[in-house]
């Protein structure tokens, strides 16, 4: 990346990391793992919390054993799927 890329992305950091360019380019490059890593985290933080309340919503109403089964059976479905592409 050329200088000003670099500076661009690193502004709003703090010290010499804004304004130093062998420190700015090390932070950049950083920065860029961090936001790449916690797109995925992101993810799979959002599907946990989905499960959760959908657990919380259906034990709040009653549907618990229900909602397992299904469930389940969608698992199942799924795995047989995949067994029967392959």
């Amino acid at each position: 990346m050329n200088k000003d890329k670099i500076f661009k992305l690193a502004k709003g950091f703090r010290g010499r990391a804004k304004n130093c360019i062998r420190i700015a380019r090390e932070r950049v490059e950083k920065a860029l793992q961090y936001s790449y890593r916690d797109r995925r985290n992101k993810k799979r933080d959002m599907r946990s919390l989905w499960i959760e309340r959908i657990n919380a919503g259906t034990r709040l109403h009653g549907f618990r054993n229900q909602l397992d089964e299904e469930f389940s059976y969608f698992n199942g479905l799924m795995e047989f799927i995949q067994y029967a592409s392959t």
